[in-house]
């Protein structure tokens, strides 16, 4: 399956986006959707840790895909059978920045689950992606 996404531009130059989003354990501060995150440890590739989220609730999460200051994965397990992947992708854009989140259900009931949560997931990326906006247009 494809990637699902969700952009927003912002002013914020890509490294300051980058310090924001790549702190994970910070989350619940900027992101509305998050109740609890953490990674035990730096964000690097395999890197492990747990998101509870308002939306889907709480899952465990490896960190699947990592290009240090443009963009990461989250895999998690959704439901049995089926993996969710959450990727923040950061692009230039002129003087700022793009941001983009997207989703990948991922194993054998991918092809079900994805039609049927695309809906509601997108809809709380336009959330996150506000937050994140906010968060990083703000003085440091």
């Amino acid at each position: 399956m494809a990637f699902r996404e969700a952009s927003l531009e912002t002013t914020a130059a890509p490294a300051r986006v980058w310090q924001v989003w790549s702190n994970v354990n910070q989350w619940p501060e900027w992101n509305p959707d998050m109740k609890e995150s953490r990674l035990d440890g730096p964000l690097k590739l395999g890197a492990t840790g747990m998101i509870n989220t308002r939306s889907g609730g709480k899952h465990d999460v490896v960190v699947t895909h990592f290009e240090e200051g443009r963009s990461f994965e989250l895999e998690s397990t959704a439901l049995p059978g089926t993996k969710m992947a959450i990727r923040a992708t950061i692009g230039s854009r002129g003087a700022g920045s793009q941001i983009t989140q997207g989703f990948e259900p991922r194993g054998l009931l991918a092809p079900l689950v994805g039609p049927m949560m695309s809906g509601q997931i997108l809809k709380t990326f336009n959330a996150v992606l506000a937050g994140l906006k906010k968060k990083v247009e703000a003085a440091p």
